[in-house]
């Protein structure tokens, strides 16, 4: 009769450690086990098309599914063991925390899951300049693992995937960043260091898209190719071997994925945004200080993707010009072993194409030097347009870094106040 008190208290110790076990949901627990991602059947120029930033967002919460598809097409494992991304000499670096009502968790591309990170509601905290999403994401790098800027090239990777894989799904996100990183309001470890911060959710104004690319161009017009945005992830394929030929067609779909000028004209009427036909890919405070250069074995090019901005002191589109686009010849020739001999690759000798990021640092409007990393993101997410655009066409593509900046720039006829930051060979 005397142990009875003390089996009464083993009993009641079960059965509290029961129901709080019934508590706990999975968001709470150490690994978050996601569903598998869904296919986005919209072809990837559409994609590109309805690329823009929301700022505004309703309460109704990210399903499971959505946030998994949105996860794995940012930077999840294939089943070939390949990634989403393509990182600089096969180092990835980044880190993607998930800022949940309940906690802040780390994904884990290996296993497709979320690990628990820290309690509490960090949302608003983190994501201030435009709160109430019920997701935010932020993008953060190990700087054990590789450089600032090369990290910065993944993320900005990383974040067109997010960006075209949430329009696709209805939802919306804008890039944000700014020193110091907002996610050190959290805490992050010491080893790591934030880049960007991505609100998430529903629309408040709905996408309302129209038709309008009224080009004047002496390039071919963008078609749209039958391949969907989740089987180019898929099928996007690196190599250090080019070989084959570039139809003008083909290099204006290339081009243009870079950093050319949407064919969709947005009618949402946003309060906070008044960009009216966006650009393929984000730019802090709209300022697109990028020039784009293409080198073929017939001469050395620059790209404008719309020659109306030039007359404005703009390079974004608030009224809906139509886009007069057009490559700009700057040297004849076959001159793709000296770009070859200034970057870290040499069969860019024989690349059908090359596409060249240069930094204008005259657009930069005296961000400085501390700024680098994000326009070495801009680059980023330039350089995944193409490879995404490549792979539709049906080429093979890398990243590749400059070695000499002073004849890279001398084959470009660079002046000062210009940066070569990333090479993007493109061929079978």
């Amino acid at each position: 009769m005397k142990k009875k008190p003390f089996i009464n208290k083993i009993i009641t110790i079960g059965i509290l450690t029961f129901f709080c076990s019934l508590a706990l949901t999975p968001a709470t627990k150490a690994t978050y086990e996601l569903p598998p991602p869904q296919t986005i059947d919209m072809n990837l120029e559409q994609t590109i098309f309805r690329r823009m930033s929301i700022r505004e967002f309703n309460n109704e919460t990210i399903t499971d599914k959505q946030l998994a598809t949105i996860l794995w097409n940012a930077a999840g494992y294939r089943q070939d063991g390949n990634r989403t991304i393509a990182g600089i000499n096969g180092t990835y670096a980044s880190v993607i925390y998930v800022l949940k009502e309940d906690a802040a968790y780390t994904y884990n591309p290996v296993n497709h899951s979320l690990q628990f990170y820290k309690p509490g509601d960090w949302r608003d905290r983190v994501g201030y300049q435009f709160p109430g999403a019920p997701l935010v994401l932020g993008l953060c790098y190990n700087t054990t693992v590789t450089t600032p800027n090369n990290a910065a090239v993944e993320i900005g990777e990383i974040c067109q995937n997010i960006a075209f894989t949430v329009d696709a799904l209805n939802l919306g996100t804008v890039v944000t960043g700014g020193l110091p990183p907002a996610i050190d309001r959290m805490g992050i470890p010491e080893d790591q260091t934030g880049l960007i911060i991505m609100p998430l959710g529903h629309l408040l104004h709905p996408y309302n898209f129209k038709y309008g690319p009224l080009w004047f161009s002496l390039l071919p017009k963008v078609i749209e190719t039958q391949m969907n945005f989740t089987t180019a992830l898929q099928q996007r394929t690196q190599t250090t071997n080019f070989q084959g030929a570039i139809t003008r067609q083909e290099l204006s779909q290339l081009i243009w994925s870079s950093y050319g000028f949407s064919y969709y004209l947005d009618k949402s009427n946003q309060d906070l945004n008044q960009v009216k036909r966006h650009r393929t890919v984000p730019s802090a405070h709209a300022y697109y200080p990028l020039e784009i250069y293409a080198v073929t074995d017939s001469g050395v090019y620059k790209y404008q993707p719309n020659l109306l901005t030039m007359f404005s002191k703009y390079s974004a589109d608030y009224i809906g010009l139509p886009v007069v686009t057009y490559l700009q010849k700057i040297r004849n020739g076959d001159n793709r072993a000296s770009l070859a001999a200034a970057s870290s690759l040499p069969s860019l000798s024989s690349a059908p194409l090359s596409i060249i990021t240069v930094l204008n640092w005259n657009k930069t409007k005296n961000t400085g030097e501390q700024y680098l990393p994000f326009w070495y993101f801009e680059a980023g997410a330039a350089t995944q347009n193409i490879m995404l655009e490549a792979t539709a066409c049906g080429f093979k593509s890398n990243i590749v870094l400059p070695t000499d900046n002073t004849a890279l720039s001398s084959l470009l006829k660079l002046t000062e106040g210009y940066t070569p930051l990333l090479i993007v060979p493109v061929g079978k």
